[in-house]
């Protein structure tokens, strides 16, 4: 594992488990709230707090998809065993490209072939930089098509987050997906009640939500009432979606920035599900900014 320090920040990193990041700590309080994924931690045990997500955000349902005129099927890689979820990334050793006090950077090469040809049908390049600062973390996502054909793309980030001291989180968003029995997208709604978030609201225990605000405009705030903690994230353009995942009487939940809505690779009808096509050398960016202030 690596770890980045700036001021009262520290960060620690496995580039061998889907680049993902161990924790953030800022005076030895979380930011960032470490879990043992059953996915992430199948072969290590180890315990996640955030991870990347590409060449997709959430879920491909079954696993399978069109795409110019071809069909593919996918590893189903989901704890629902149906459908594959997150990309391939979070899977894969990354490798080490650089590494400073405060900052560290990762790539990763993937081929589809062998023991991989069934996590994406496409070749790409993928760097990841953690910029850590006084005053929070930087996150910054390419992703380069290395195919001799084009691919649909979508980039993501998969932060969890502490659910304690009466924690309250905003943003805005114009529509909301609900979801069907399956947990894929079935119906757009209207932001109003219990699902908007225009005015601060409290995750309480039981409040349960898994879904994607379309239309979002790349703010969220995050206050962490008794412990006078605050987190902004801020994110670039192409980050249109917000997945929000509060589980019933869990201690986390998660803000999910993600180019593409969930299983979008499947709603072509949907013009503004968020999906990128990428030609060949072509390369999709992402830039995502968390400020923290408190504790």
């Amino acid at each position: 594992m690596l770890e980045i320090k700036s001021g009262d920040n520290r960060v620690g990193i496995y580039p061998a488990l889907g680049g993902s990041i161990a924790y953030w700590l800022r005076r030895d309080i979380p930011v960032f709230y470490p879990i043992v994924n059953s996915h992430l931690a199948s072969r290590s045990k180890q315990i996640i707090a955030a991870y990347p997500l590409l060449p997709y955000s959430n879920r491909i349902a079954n696993g399978q998809f069109q795409f110019e005129n071809r069909s593919y099927q996918l590893d189903l890689n989901a704890a629902n065993g149906k459908d594959s979820i997150h990309g391939n990334a979070w899977q894969r050793e990354w490798s080490l490209e650089a590494l400073t006090e405060k900052t560290v950077t990762l790539s990763l090469t993937h081929e589809p072939n062998g023991e991989f040809s069934g996590q994406w049908p496409f070749s790409y390049f993928a760097k990841i930089v953690y910029a850590l600062s006084e005053n929070g973390l930087a996150v910054h996502l390419s992703f380069k098509n290395t195919d001799h054909e084009k691919q649909p793309v979508g980039l993501g980030f998969h932060p969890y987050f502490p659910r304690r001291d009466q924690v309250e989180v905003g943003f805005t968003a114009r529509s909301v997906w609900n979801n069907g029995t399956d947990g894929l997208p079935q119906g757009r709604m209207s932001i109003e009640g219990n699902w908007s978030f225009e005015k601060m609201q409290v995750l309480k225990k039981d409040t349960v939500l898994d879904n994607c605000y379309a239309g979002w405009d790349r703010f969220a705030f995050i206050r962490w009432k008794y412990s006078h903690a605050y987190l902004t994230m801020t994110c670039s353009q192409i980050f249109k979606h917000l997945v929000v995942f509060t589980p019933e009487n869990q201690p986390y939940f998660t803000l999910e920035p993600a180019s593409n809505m969930n299983n979008g690779i499947n709603m072509p009808e949907i013009s503004d599900r968020g999906l990128t096509i990428l030609k060949p050398d072509q390369e999709l960016r992402g830039d995502i900014f968390y400020s923290f202030t408190g504790v």
